[in-house]
């Protein structure tokens, strides 16, 4: 007899709370995340696995166990920076499947380049989401998170003397995170030993000075 799938759901909102219900109903194993206490207490009255954590926030995930379950299901589909980081965060601990929730279409392209097995979304008759253009000729893929936050694309010039992201430490030095290395085509999460060559497409989030500060520590201001 096949082993038991286990299953993780990250945000307690009514779909997240919905999956659980239904997971539980399916005999799984299950445990239950969000930030928010009073929804943890809630759902608690039917899953003795339900926990208060911050999901971007990699050891509290770990003290869970969320890095033993076969699927992650990302339910909070409103907050898009927590999605992407939540989604980065998981992928690097190894979760064999991950499904993000997005309750706008336009996100869905980066989640899947980003390690999703799979992107739900609400507006099943929107069109294709198109990344934009940014003046700098080393900005790509442009996606914008919030009011503040965005995820950029940046190709890496010719001239660059690679180098690891431990050496680099572009959150210490930017303020950025580095979810996504892109190189002949190939995407890849970076950890710690990556290491950033020239040519390569590097997907980052932050604000725009943050973003902008990065690109000149690795381009040099020949962009702006």
């Amino acid at each position: 007899m096949a082993a038991k799938k286990s299953y993780a759901v990250i945000g307690l909102g009514q779909f997240g709370t919905s999956v659980v219900e239904e997971l539980i109903n399916l005999g799984m194993d299950v445990i239950a995340i969000d930030s928010d206490e009073a929804a943890v207490r809630k759902i608690s009255t039917i899953l003795n696995t339900a926990f208060v954590a911050d999901a971007t926030d990699e050891e509290a995930l770990k003290e869970i166990g969320i890095q033993d379950v076969d699927t992650a299901i990302i339910a909070f589909g409103e907050n898009e920076r927590a999605m992407i980081l939540t989604t980065v965060i998981l992928k690097q601990m190894g979760v064999k499947r991950i499904i993000v929730r997005v309750d706008n279409d336009y996100y869905a392209p980066i989640m899947s380049k980003l390690g999703a097995y799979e992107v739900v979304s609400p507006q099943k008759d929107a069109g294709s989401s198109l990344a934009n253009r940014l003046g700098a000729y080393d900005y790509k893929d442009f996606f914008k998170l919030d009011s503040k936050y965005s995820v950029v694309s940046i190709v890496v010039n010719e001239g660059f003397v690679p180098v690891s992201l431990a050496t680099l430490k572009p959150k210490e030095k930017y303020g950025v995170n580095v979810v996504l290395i892109v190189r002949d085509g190939v995407g890849s999460v970076p950890g710690g030993n990556s290491k950033i060559i020239p040519g390569d497409k590097v997907f980052v989030v932050g604000n725009s000075k943050e973003i902008n500060s990065f690109r000149v520590g690795i381009n040099g201001k020949k962009g702006a």
